[in-house]
């Protein structure tokens, strides 16, 4: 009796000995996963918005689809040791379109032609539509650290682009009619941004600094300078 009671003591002890062993192994093995304290946020983005116009004339309203889509990659560089504060610089393409009740047209002599569509004007469609690449500056700020890839984020800065593509159309009574690269339209704009996000998900402002037409776009003698004001979702992919 005393015989078994030793063999299934030792048995028991053995046990333990090796579920000790292959915990401290499995621990070994978890602390050498190596962890990146380099680690950047090099990312690609995808953001879908809606657009609408400030600084319009008078009874300009948006009507129809008016919005956009942008997507593209941004280089991370951290700037302080916890890698939480870095610069981001990338490239990207964007497109933007513009429903609105202010008809966009041009002469023979490349200049605009402008007019509001009031309410007894029947007509099914009139939108701008820009095509541009970008170049966004960023600073930005995350609660990242090198084993959570899941956290909070600040970005602001400025968003450069070039237009290589715009077109006025305006549909009425079936007929379309169309104006492209419009000569007074200026392609190279900036835009102020600001996002916050969690995660894959950010919620995302921008604002145009610089106005769409040259200083001789006029309705009425008076300039047209409106400006676009973005409200959207932007989407991280790494």
């Amino acid at each position: 009796m005393i015989a078994r009671i030793l063999f299934f003591g030792c048995l028991l002890l053995t046990s333990l000995g090796v579920s000790g062993q292959d915990l401290g192994q499995t621990e070994a093995v978890k602390d050498s996963v190596p962890v990146d304290e380099k680690y950047r946020e090099d990312q690609f983005y995808f953001g879908l918005t809606y657009n609408l116009l400030t600084d319009t004339p008078a009874n300009v309203k948006i009507r129809g689809f008016s919005g956009g889509a942008r997507f593209g990659f941004v280089r991370d560089m951290p700037i302080n040791a916890q890698r939480t504060l870095a610069i981001g610089l990338g490239a990207g393409l964007g497109f933007n379109r513009y429903g609105n009740t202010l008809s966009i047209a041009e002469d023979s002599n490349d200049q605009l032609v402008l007019q509001v569509l009031d309410e007894e004007t029947n007509f099914e469609s009139n939108r701008f539509s820009v095509y541009h690449v970008e170049v966004p500056l960023e600073l930005r700020w995350r609660s990242s650290t090198p084993t959570e890839f899941k956290f909070y984020r600040v970005h602001t800065g400025v968003i450069f682009s070039y237009a290589y593509w715009n077109r006025a159309t305006f549909v009425q009574d079936g007929t379309r009619f169309t104006f492209d690269n419009l000569a007074q339209f200026n392609p190279f704009q900036a835009e102020a941004f600001l996002l916050l996000g969690y995660n894959t998900i950010n919620f995302y402002a921008a604002y145009n600094f610089t106005a769409f037409f040259d200083s001789e776009a006029k309705l009425a003698e008076e300039p047209v300078n409106f400006r676009p004001l973005k409200l959207g979702i932007l989407f991280y992919f790494l």
